[in-house]
């Protein structure tokens, strides 16, 4: 590694790696070094293009003396055992979201990357958001006070199509999982940086109408250490007007719709505190919305990636750390679990009992995937 770029192989060359490869080439402290994909031939198209090396093996990119770090771009029962690899060749990773498919597995990465005395970071490139900036920076500063009650409902579509794209696609065994663990993972990392995680969730999952063997369609309500209460929805079954997530609290109230819109109401007295000293039958706080003002930033996977090796280079503080990453992993196999054992769970939740599960659900699993052949194109949001 030279003093002033780090040199990058990313591994599994789909769409989104592809996206990453070009990213790489656009970065001053970045140096795209290699691409590797199981499938070779892949992997010699897109490493003859781009003129870096390839290998249909990750381990042969990986012992090369000019990488220093990895972007992992596979399947997502594929990021651990990749990342574990990469830290036995003393390597720094960047994982694609999920982490994991299963927390206990994302447990292993953070402990590896510590034990290894390497980076760990996960592309959760909307943390990036000037608006997500915003709405941490005002639950930081404690603008709403302690949190009362929180709501995130993520209404997305996807078609048939796109899930018989591939053959991992929403399987056990290839994904493990749905919206939980592949669409709604950024908007719950979001909601996870906020409000934390409960203490305890009763989620409920079901296939509402896709030809799939995961959900399409996931609720639950949540319930944490403060007494504080929350309602959280997923779907790939709706076209709406995208994404809604609220924090109420004893000082204020915040909501983000999309990815752009944040705005936040300020009571002029804590709830609490005029619940206790006002001796007007019908006076209530005033709300007073406040008129925000988002920083000017570059946003998206750019910064991610930068951020990455400005870490590695200089010891910058990462934006999106494997041990926050964890945290929207483990709500999503909490509302798993919960609607499979018909009963709230309490979090952590019991990893060897969420890995029986998936084990389980994985060995007994007669779906019948039909898979179209398709070009690998590149999701419309990355570009």
């Amino acid at each position: 590694m030279s003093d002033d770029k780090v040199g990058i192989a990313v591994i599994g060359i789909g769409g989104m790696g592809i996206g990453h490869c070009k990213n790489c080439q656009e970065i001053e402290e970045v140096e795209l070094q290699a691409v590797a994909d199981a499938d070779a031939n892949r992997a010699k198209e897109v490493g003859e293009d781009l003129d870096v090396a390839w290998s249909g093996d990750h381990n042969e990119v990986m012992a090369m003396d000019e990488v220093d770090a990895v972007i992992i771009a596979t399947p997502h029962n594929l990021h651990p055992p990749l990342a574990m690899d990469a830290f036995d060749h003393d390597l720094h990773v960047l994982s694609e979201k999920p982490m994991a498919a299963r927390v206990g597995m994302a447990d292993r990465m953070v402990q590896g990357a510590e034990s290894a005395g390497k980076v760990l970071s996960v592309m959760f490139q909307k943390r990036t958001l000037p608006a997500v900036r915003k709405a941490r920076e005002l639950v930081e500063e404690g603008r709403l006070g302690e949190i009362a009650r929180t709501m995130l409902e993520f209404p997305d579509f996807r078609s048939q199509a796109y899930y018989d794209s591939g053959s991992w696609r929403a399987t056990w065994e290839g994904e493990g999982g749905g919206v939980l663990l592949n669409q709604a993972p950024h908007i719950m990392d979001i909601f996870t940086m906020l409000a934390d995680l409960p203490q305890e969730v009763r989620g409920h999952c079901e296939i509402r109408m896709h030809k799939i063997e995961v959900e399409d369609h996931a609720e639950a309500r949540l319930e944490y250490a403060n007494g504080a209460t929350g309602f959280f929805h997923a779907s790939t079954c709706e076209v709406g007007p995208g994404s809604r997530l609220e924090l109420v609290g004893d000082k204020g109230v915040l909501l983000l719709e999309g990815d752009d819109k944040l705005r936040f109401w300020r009571y002029d007295t804590p709830i609490k505190e005029f619940n206790e000293t006002n001796d007007s039958m019908w006076a209530k706080p005033e709300a007073e919305e406040v008129d925000l003002e988002l920083p000017e930033c570059e946003s998206g996977h750019k910064v991610i990636i930068r951020n990455f090796a400005r870490a590695i280079l200089h010891g910058e503080e990462l934006i999106s750390p494997g041990e926050q990453a964890l945290k929207s992993l483990e709500l999503a196999n909490a509302i798993r679990l919960s609607s499979n054992k018909g009963e709230a769970v309490q979090l952590p939740i019991d990893r060897q009992e969420y890995h029986e599960l998936i084990d389980y659900l994985i060995e007994t699993s007669t779906f019948e995937k039909e898979v179209r052949e398709v070009k690998r194109e590149t999701d419309p949001q990355f570009q």
